[in-house]
């Protein structure tokens, strides 16, 4: 991922759920990621399947995404982020990370 810098519109959240391998989400009822931004606000997102060149996306690969829309991405700093799964015998957060928001140059 290159630089996020406040007020992005169209970047593009991606990621592979595994436990040793690839976990198949197709059946997931509810998939979302979980942001808080540096004043600690949250904002949850539901993941859509991520397709690769030449296959569908129906989440059997394990991979989602999430592309930010506008007031996403509104403060500079650093984000929080966790993957929020579940299915009708289990649920819970997967991975988390965080990432940077810069200031726009203008």
């Amino acid at each position: 991922m290159g630089t996020i810098r406040k007020n992005d519109v169209g970047t593009v959240f991606r990621w592979t759920v595994f436990e040793d391998a690839a976990v198949d989400v197709s059946g997931a009822t509810v998939r979302q990621v979980k942001f808080v931004r540096p004043d600690a606000t949250q904002l949850t997102k539901t993941l859509a399947f991520s397709s690769k060149s030449g296959d569908t996306g129906n989440g059997s690969d394990g991979r989602v995404e999430y592309i930010g829309v506008s007031g996403d991405i509104n403060q500079r700093g650093t984000y929080k982020w966790s993957l929020h799964l579940e299915w009708p015998t289990w649920r819970g957060d997967s991975w988390h990370g965080t990432f940077t928001v810069e200031d726009t140059l203008f």
